[in-house]
């Protein structure tokens, strides 16, 4: 899909039909990535009596740690999308649902991040925040998955190795954010930190060495 589709455009109708789908699906889901991270600064409140820079800062510190990473967050996930859609020829009902359970996932994260910086939390919203990103990470591997190997969807083009490779790159996430989960408050950041780094060595390092082909194919 080199470009949106046009009004003054003419094609056979299965063609149009097709392009048409594809085209509302990506236009949809970058508004929703858009909307996400403006709701995300949204949530920050500066104090209005600040005497100096330092006590503005000090003052709305949780807000701006949390709007960082919602938007880091956000801005990866989108990344991925993008790289997967770039490669898609089409896109069918599956895919269709699978991109709309993203994107109710995504919709959450700046509602989840701010109650987890907010002032006398406790442990619970954090844990909720870390099963919306699992299940970000679920469906976004389930998507690169279903992508690279349903045939006819991904274009003919993009070669088996790259396409494994990202399938694989895909279902590191949920496997870093799962002990947040499944372990005590205490405990989940002591795990996910190790597993976090290890993530990123497997990804840059030795996913590459393993399938050694261009990122722009």
């Amino acid at each position: 899909m080199a470009e949106f589709e046009s009004l003054a455009t003419e094609e056979a109708l299965d063609k149009h039909v097709k392009r048409h789908a594809f085209d509302r699906l990506l236009m949809l889901s970058d508004g929703v990535f858009a909307i996400a991270t403006t709701l995300a600064a949204i949530e920050i409140k500066l104090p209005e009596h600040a005497d100096t820079l330092s006590d503005m800062l000090a003052g709305s510190g949780r807000a701006l740690v949390a709007y960082a990473l919602s938007f880091a967050i956000t801005a990866l996930f989108w990344v991925q999308h993008r790289d997967l859609f770039a490669r898609l020829h089409r896109v069918d009902m599956p895919m269709t649902i699978m991109t709309l359970l993203m994107l109710l996932t995504i919709a959450i994260i700046p509602s989840a991040i701010h109650v987890v910086y907010a002032p006398g939390g406790t442990g619970v919203p954090f844990q909720f925040y870390a099963l919306t990103q699992l299940c970000c990470g679920v469906v976004n591997f389930t998507m690169w998955a279903y992508g690279a190997f349903r045939p006819g969807l991904m274009k003919a083009e993009v070669p088996m190795r790259y396409r494994i490779a990202r399938v694989v790159g895909a279902a590191t996430m949920p496997v870093v954010l799962l002990p947040s989960i499944l372990l005590p408050i205490g405990q989940a950041p002591i795990a996910i930190l190790p597993a976090l780094a290890l993530m990123i060595i497997f990804r840059r390092i030795v996913l590459p060495r393993w399938f050694p082909v261009k990122a722009t194919t």
